[in-house]
């Protein structure tokens, strides 16, 4: 069962100022009506008083067969009054809620309620008149009225939830706008090849977060360019003792030897090319422009079939998207090598509308990728040999892995129709980052 407490920090705080101002806006509610209750309850007491008091001028100096009429006739709404020789209540002490109401009418008055009787004459009461016999009342309970609940208090409480509600969410969205944005920044580590740092604002707790958040993505940063120049040297350094080895293979005499030197330094040459192109991935400056990867593909597909190699291009002549040329091609072809080095022919490459996004797919025929292995095989230097054959560095996938994080994008790996490697290389229409 779900539940009804928020899970975001700003639904929490919401919830929690509304429920506290509704408690704070009912109880001033109900304190607010318990007075004017009282005091409306003392003013009926007080008019009532005055119309007994009136009532009883009135009978003295009559005889006692018009004693009675002239007392109704003082009656008014709420009200109503006449002459008894006898009054309808015994001599007894009036219950306590009824015991200021007593006190108020006068000596000798004798009140209580009748909780059977009609809803206007539950409150019974008796005067002394003068001159004999009692000025006898009936009146509506004193605690008879609107209620802390009636249409104008729902409709006080309703208004100011939704006033609480409102000014609630916009505070909570300002207090918490810096936490969404260190959030934001946290998220785009690792993906982001130039993080930008948090603004350090809001309250100061979040201020020193944001500050300490900014120190460690500087030292992330400099941990990897650090680590990606070391890597760049190495491998820019190695090109000349392959190309002094390459010249000296030249010399050898024709032969099974030479043959398998030569393809050892092609090999290591690939191997090198690789690391480098995985180094450029996301710190070229190159720009963001419309580019046909439909064109992009045909031409890969071409190009090894050139080479005796089964691909194809299946799908629309044109698919322009905005992104960065050079590296697109080289990612995609990272995945085209990726399966004919790995897998088997027939390889088949593919473009699918997906709404918002385009999807590049490129299949094998050949084993495939377990799926506890596939996120593995996204990381760079990892090769999954014995269960793929092949040799390389391993870094084909961590390269179209790398172009698809900087385009806003992202690198799927799934099963062929014909069980093999499936990697759909999935970009947005736009947004893919300059």
């Amino acid at each position: 069962m779900r539940s009804l407490w928020p899970a975001s920090l700003a639904g929490r705080i919401t919830l929690l100022l509304l429920g506290g101002l509704m408690l704070l806006h009912v109880g001033s509610m109900w304190v607010h009506e318990r007075a004017l209750r009282d005091t409306e309850q003392g003013a009926r007491i007080e008019r009532m008083a005055d119309h007994l008091a009136a009532a009883r001028a009135a009978v003295a100096p009559l005889p006692e067969a018009a004693r009675d009429a002239a007392a109704h006739g003082i009656s008014r709404p709420g009200l109503e009054i006449h002459w008894d020789r006898v009054a309808p209540l015994p001599e007894a002490a009036p219950p306590e809620a009824l015991a200021e109401a007593a006190a108020r009418l006068g000596p000798g008055a004798r009140i209580g309620w009748d909780p059977k009787a009609e809803p206007g004459h539950r409150l019974l009461g008796a005067l002394p008149a003068e001159g004999g016999g009692w000025i006898v009342f009936s009146a509506p309970w004193l605690g008879a009225g609107g209620g802390a609940l009636d249409h104008g208090a729902i409709a006080s409480m309703v208004a100011m939830a939704l006033g609480i509600a409102g000014v609630s969410i916009l505070v909570v969205r300002w207090i918490t706008g810096p936490l969404r944005r260190l959030s934001a920044a946290a998220d785009r580590i690792g993906r982001d090849p130039s993080p930008q740092p948090v603004p350090m604002e809001g309250p100061e707790e979040v201020r020193h977060a944001a500050a300490a958040f900014n120190a460690m993505q500087d030292r992330i940063a400099r941990l990897l360019e650090d680590r990606t120049e070391a890597l760049a040297a190495m491998s820019h350094d190695l090109r000349t003792p392959l190309s002094r080895l390459q010249l000296r293979v030249g010399f050898l005499p024709e032969g099974e030897d030479r043959a398998r030197l030569e393809a050892d330094i092609a090999e290591m040459e690939a191997m090198v090319a690789r690391t480098l192109d995985y180094i450029r991935e996301g710190r070229d400056a190159e720009p963001v422009r419309p580019a046909d990867l439909a064109a992009i593909l045909q031409t890969l597909a071409s190009d090894a079939a050139d080479q005796g190699h089964d691909v194809a291009y299946q799908g629309p002549g044109r698919a322009v998207l905005p992104l960065r040329r050079i590296a697109a091609k080289r990612a995609l072809s990272n995945l085209v090598d990726n399966a004919l080095r790995h897998g088997r022919p027939p390889v088949r490459l593919r473009i699918h509308d997906e709404g918002p996004m385009l999807a590049v797919e490129v299949s094998d025929a050949g084993t495939g990728i377990a799926e506890a292995d596939r996120a593995r095989a996204l990381a760079p230097f990892v090769q999954l040999d014995p269960a793929r054959s092949g040799s390389g560095v391993g870094l084909g996938l961590a390269i179209a892995q790398r172009f698809a994080q900087a385009s806003n994008g992202h690198l799927e790996l799934g099963t062929s129709r014909e069980g093999g490697l499936l990697a759909r290389l999935v970009l947005p229409r736009q947004g893919s980052k300059s």
